[in-house]
């Protein structure tokens, strides 16, 4: 799509923004504008005959980590600002690789942003979807909550459905209970790429000066059909050389009818038991009783079972390059990984006395993992119809401590260790921190702070032990070495933050494409697929810096966040040099009462040989070196409206607004979804 014709977009928006503004007004005329994080005398009135209700509308949020169960308050997230992008798989800025529909594997560009690996190597791609203890939600009410969110986009047959909702209240101050249930459908634009996930969670928590808890519930369904990527690109990228015009869903791909499943059963649990004294706090006019905690005991509890399928029922000969069990038409390979882990510790609390500057806590914790894979110990299938397994179990012993600082204005800092001092993962040793500190400056705080850490790690055991009909291994590998530094400037006066980090990894573990190339008695050659868990010996080093800028003049708006990274070894951790994200618009209200943005935002990276994706165990590869692919280059521009209106948000986008014939790829084999129409909204309810 032509600039001109993105332009028409926006201004058809502009003009057509008050008669929709007029008619949302009259619908929801009764409800109050207000936000999410409040006082404590927050009211909403609400007609009930001819008596005004006041109900309270504050809420608060928090999560808390699964080893010392400290809290972390979270703002609730009611802001319309950038909502269009909230249920994109390629992340708010773009910044994730993706296999283009709703729910798909992902992976983060920037390679300072990703997440720690989970032992269930499965979870790693699937973090749009997928919740960690520590990204948790607790929350706090003054009534009952309640927000229903929904996004959709694309038809019956292409587009996706996205729904959460979320019901959570107090029991008296100390108490509350809560449940979430999210629903996630993608048909997908191109085939076999459907994705069907559904979560429900059940949490409570209860906070006393004594007795601080919380728990929490959820279960996982997730299954998603695996299509191997277009066959040929030149359906994306020279349609014109096709002998007929296709649809996106009638581009052939490599692989159909071939499913992954995954299923997970998650509880956790952390409380502490606090003892101290009360003292008199306050000033001369207002002076209070609090207690103040001295010395804590915690435990924290969490148990996992987890299982993941790949089914296939048409199995190309020259796509695979092995095939280790069972030859015939159904493929059923199951893994399973049940984990249990306590920990014990005991804490002496920060701020007590004045010269208890700073907070202690040590730990000794243990963990038992059990595995299963696939095996050819018993040939054949079990009376379940899956392959006969073998069973692997593993347990590890650890200590650990946290020296924390939290309150104060100037200077914060946490660092947390633990070591393995029994088990498979004997010697493993972990080091982090983080520090800041806040200086005044101009009416305004400038934060300088630091992140850094020091890790031993032995990789997971699926990078170890592997069995499958198309993948298998058995191997010895070697702690992976990673030593991080980072550097973060920020100062809100001139909404600019500044991130500068180098890592060295040694010994970095990761998954390779390394299938033979295949020549036919015609002369024609394909590389068929195969991966492999591999190890590069040799130091690697990352340097990633990345500056956030937000321009403001009047209701004009330019946003930018930009990342410059290079590696040392761009065949084993290949990263773009690049990656942007400008969203440029016009902040204003309509009728007083309408918070509108009205903008297009446009997403980038430079072109790299880009991770491969694997099927047969749903990760992310290095690509074949005999089929080498670069992918990028490729601006995605998108316009939108968004719009909050008391308690409701919600937005119209142009996805994609400039797709054509340009290579818009996100992964070899994986395009990026075409022109589309995206809407959403999120509703929250106070009663």
């Amino acid at each position: 799509m032509k600039a001109k014709h993105l332009i028409i977009i926006l201004l058809s928006l502009f003009t057509s923004t008050p008669l929709l503004a007029q008619r949302i007004v009259g619908e929801l005329e009764s409800n109050t504008d207000q936000d999410m994080m409040r006082g404590q005398g927050d009211l909403e009135d609400e007609e009930e005959g001819d008596k005004k209700i006041q109900i309270p509308t504050e809420v608060h949020s928090w999560v808390v980590d699964d080893i010392f169960g400290n809290k972390t308050p979270i703002h609730v997230d009611t802001l319309h600002h950038a909502y269009q992008n909230n249920s994109l798989t390629e992340g708010m800025r773009g910044e994730y690789n993706t296999l283009g529909n709703l729910g798909s594997p992902r992976q983060n560009r920037i390679f300072m942003e990703r997440n720690e690996k989970q032992n269930f190597i499965f979870l790693n791609p699937f973090d749009q979807f997928f919740t960690p203890t520590e990204s948790f939600r607790h929350y706090n009410t003054k009534s009952p909550y309640m927000n229903v969110s929904y996004n959709a986009c694309g038809s019956k047959t292409t587009g996706y459905d996205n729904l959460k909702v979320i019901y959570t209240q107090n029991i008296g101050k100390k108490a509350n209970l809560g449940a979430s249930y999210t629903y996630q459908y993608g048909q997908g634009y191109y085939n076999s790429q459907n994705t069907g996930h559904m979560n429900t969670a059940v949490w409570g928590s209860y906070n006393s000066d004594k007795y601080v808890m919380h728990m929490y519930y959820q279960y996982n369904f997730m299954k998603m059909a695996e299509s191997g990527g277009i066959t040929d690109e030149s359906y994306i990228t020279h349609p014109e050389s096709q002998a007929m015009s296709y649809a996106s869903r009638d581009i052939p791909t490599f692989l159909n009818s071939t499913w992954n499943r995954q299923e997970h059963h998650i509880a956790f649990l952390t409380h502490h038991y606090n003892i101290g004294f009360e003292r008199m706090e306050g000033d001369s006019t207002n002076r209070v009783m609090v207690f103040v905690p001295v010395m804590k005991f915690f435990h924290t509890f969490k148990v996992a079972d987890l299982s993941r399928n790949f089914r296939s029922y048409e199995n190309p000969s020259d796509y695979y390059t092995n095939q280790y069990i069972f030859e015939g038409d159904t493929i059923n390979d199951r893994t399973t990984n049940f984990s249990v882990r306590n920990n014990l510790g005991i804490s002496l609390c920060e701020g007590f006395q004045k010269w208890a500057a700073f907070g202690l806590n040590a730990y000794i914790g243990h963990e038992y993992r059990r595995y299963a894979l696939p095996d050819t110990i018993t040939p054949g299938y079990n009376k379940d119809g899956h392959t006969t397994r073998r069973t692997f179990e593993e347990y590890d012993v650890v200590v650990g401590g946290q020296m924390i600082r939290t309150m104060g204005s100037l200077i914060h800092y946490n660092v947390d260790a633990e070591f393995v001092l029994l088990g498979e993962n004997s010697g493993q040793l972990s080091v982090s921190g983080h520090g800041e500190i806040n200086i005044p400056l101009f009416k305004d705080t400038l934060q300088i702070a630091a992140n850094a850490y020091l890790k031993n790690l032995n990789p997971s055991f699926y990078y170890r032990h592997f069995h499958s009909t198309y993948a298998w291994w058995d191997q010895d590998t070697k702690k992976e070495w990673r030593q991080r530094i980072q550097a973060v400037v920020t100062y809100p006066k001139t909404k600019t933050t500044i991130t500068a980090g180098l890592e060295n990894i040694k010994n970095y573990t990761y998954f390779a494409n390394n299938g033979t190339t295949i020549t036919s008695d015609s002369g024609e050659k394909t590389v068929t697929n195969n991966v492999a868990s591999l190890q590069c010996g040799e130091n690697i080093q990352v340097f990633s810096v990345t500056l956030d800028q937000n321009i403001a003049l009047g209701p004009f708006h330019l946003d930018n966040n930009i990342t410059y990274q290079t590696t040392s070894n761009e065949t084993v951790l290949p990263l773009p040099k690049l990656t942007t994200y400008t969203n440029m618009y016009l902040d204003f209200k309509i009728a007083k009462v309408l918070k509108t943005e009205l903008g297009a935002d446009m997403k980038f990276f430079t072109e790299y040989y880009a991770p491969d994706y694997s099927p047969v165990i749903g990760q992310f590869t290095t690509q074949n070196p005999d089929k080498l692919v670069k992918i990028g280059k490729h601006p995605l521009i998108s316009a939108y409206v968004n719009f909050e209106l008391k308690r409701l948000r919600f937005y119209v986008q142009y996805y994609h607004a400039n797709a054509g014939t340009a290579r818009a790829f996100w992964g070899p084999g994986y395009p990026m979804n075409p022109t589309g129409i995206h809407f959403g909204l999120s509703w929250n309810f106070y009663d």
